[in-house]
């Protein structure tokens, strides 16, 4: 398997509970961490907490929050079970170090 699959340009934080000013937030159900008013811009996955709905809407909202300019983006916790354990798999690839994206022909 590849460490990445997809992965943005800005850095990914996982299990976000406070937000730094500037930061792009990629939100999690109806309650916003300490700081999401700081944040450059924010998406909720799933403002009624909803694991499908977050995952239908994961890979578009990254790539619209990777444009938003903001050099990190901070993800709020996700259960981690059933399709929450999925999507946080994703998130931890889209996260994962990118030693081999330089190299000419390297996948990614």
């Amino acid at each position: 398997m590849l460490a990445s699959h997809y992965a943005p340009r800005a850095l990914l934080r996982m299990n976000a509970v406070t937000i730094a000013p500037g930061e792009a937030l990629l939100a999690f159900g109806p309650a916003l961490p300490s700081g999401a008013g700081n944040a450059r811009t924010i998406l909720n996955l799933s403002d009624r907490g909803d694991v499908v709905e977050a995952a239908a809407n994961l890979f578009n909202y990254l790539r619209i929050l990777d444009g938003s300019g903001a050099g990190s983006i901070a993800v709020m916790p996700i259960p981690d079970e059933e399709l929450g354990e999925a999507i946080n798999d994703r998130l931890r690839h889209a996260a994962a170090p990118r030693h081999n994206a330089a190299r000419p022909g390297a996948a990614g």
